[in-house]
């Protein structure tokens, strides 16, 4: 009884709103105003703003394709040979080439055996200097240049299973 009473509501109260509708719909008058030159003008704002965001964005593209640490880029701005470290990962563990780094440039080969990881780097203050990802089946290639001896943890970034938080190692800077 009550959903037959519901129904019938819905159905009159939807048949009400069409009708008030409808009757706004038929009983407006057009407009006598003339509204051309507002619409000349809006457009001519709208040309205006389109050409000078597309300047914006292409001198933001322009910089940001030297500005950014593009591997090539990154390659290119270091002097001299890297000393190479060789990275794996697997689940919950870093194993490096070694864990005796002299300062200077250095490229690291980071690969992964199982699932992706996320390589961060933290210098002793615990702040992130350089991160990549290790992919399985594919070696990234971080390039950085070591300035100040010391101890560097290596964090895994991204979640890699049940053990993640333990996935640290570290190496030494000399």
């Amino acid at each position: 009884m009550i959903q037959l009473f519901v129904g019938t509501a819905a159905v009159l109260g939807a048949l009400i709103i069409m009708t008030i509708f409808w009757k706004v719909g038929t009983s407006s008058m057009p407009r006598d105003d003339d509204y051309k030159h507002v619409a000349e003008a809006g457009y001519a704002i709208r040309r205006k703003y389109f050409w000078g965001l597309l300047a914006v964005s292409v001198v933001l593209l322009i910089i940001g394709i030297f500005a950014f640490p593009y591997p090539k880029i990154m390659e290119a701005k270091i002097k001299g040979e890297p000393f190479v470290v060789k990275v794996n990962s697997k689940q919950f563990q870093w194993d490096l080439s070694t864990t005796q780094i002299p300062l200077g440039p250095v490229r690291f080969d980071i690969t992964s055996q199982d699932v992706n990881h996320g390589f961060g780097i933290y210098n002793e203050k615990g702040m992130l200097v350089a991160q990549s990802q290790a992919m399985p089946d594919y070696v990234n290639r971080l390039y950085f240049n070591f300035t100040k001896p010391g101890k560097y943890k290596i964090w895994c970034l991204e979640y890699c299973g049940v053990a993640h938080y333990v996935m640290a190692t570290e190496f030494e800077v000399k």
